[in-house]
């Protein structure tokens, strides 16, 4: 995906949010986009089959993004829709260690890499939709789109990405020497068509 593909991506999705923003509902605490919420008790087989990628997809002749994110899924697909509800655990503490290993051994050598990286491994387009300075630190609302981990499940009522929660942590502390925590707030399987981060990076040592 070039700069040309991912600024026309981008710009479709920022579009679909605002849309799904205006529908959004909250329920008990949580927030709910506006696909049908599916009960389930685990994401099976014929879910993880059936993404949804018409940017990532599109230069994967013979269903082979298809072929690709099934791999990458199936490892979880045996999981029950609980540990979706467990916070952090192995996935985020997998992609911690996966995102810090990126940057020490040079895949992603500054923040500007971490996009076309995200791309060309079709993991996802992100998007650094707002940056703002808080105290000691600064605040990222981070958007992917056509998530590897989630595009295309159901709307089971709860953001799933913890790996990719992850992944955000591990590459920008090793980038930056700050602490960074991050939240999933809003994914496929909360009834969006995107995947939304909170993210807050502060000098170590502060709260």
């Amino acid at each position: 995906m070039n700069d040309e593909e991912m600024k026309k991506a981008i710009e479709h999705y920022r579009l679909l949010v605002e849309k799904e923003l205006k529908q959004e509902k909250t329920i008990g605490g949580k927030r709910l986009g506006p696909r049908k919420l599916i009960e389930k008790t685990n994401i099976d087989l014929m879910d993880i089959t059936r993404p949804k990628r018409p940017f990532l997809g599109t230069d994967a002749t013979d269903d082979l993004d298809t072929i690709y994110v099934t791999t990458f899924r199936i490892g979880s697909s045996k999981n029950p829709v609980s540990l979706s509800k467990s916070g952090y655990g192995t996935d985020i503490v997998a992609g911690i260690e996966l995102g810090t290993n990126l940057v020490k051994n040079s895949l992603i050598k500054s923040v500007e890499d971490i996009a076309p990286f995200l791309a060309k491994y079709k993991i996802g387009i992100l998007d650094i939709f707002k940056e703002e300075e808080i105290e000691n630190g600064k605040k990222l609302d981070l958007r992917v789109y056509e998530c590897i981990e989630c595009a295309g499940l159901p709307n089971i009522g709860e953001p799933i990405c913890y790996f990719e929660t992850g992944m955000i942590i591990g590459i920008l502390q090793e980038l930056t020497g700050k602490k960074v925590s991050a939240e999933e707030i809003r994914c496929w399987t909360s009834g969006y068509s995107f995947c939304q981060f909170n993210v807050e990076m502060k000098e170590q040592g502060n709260e």
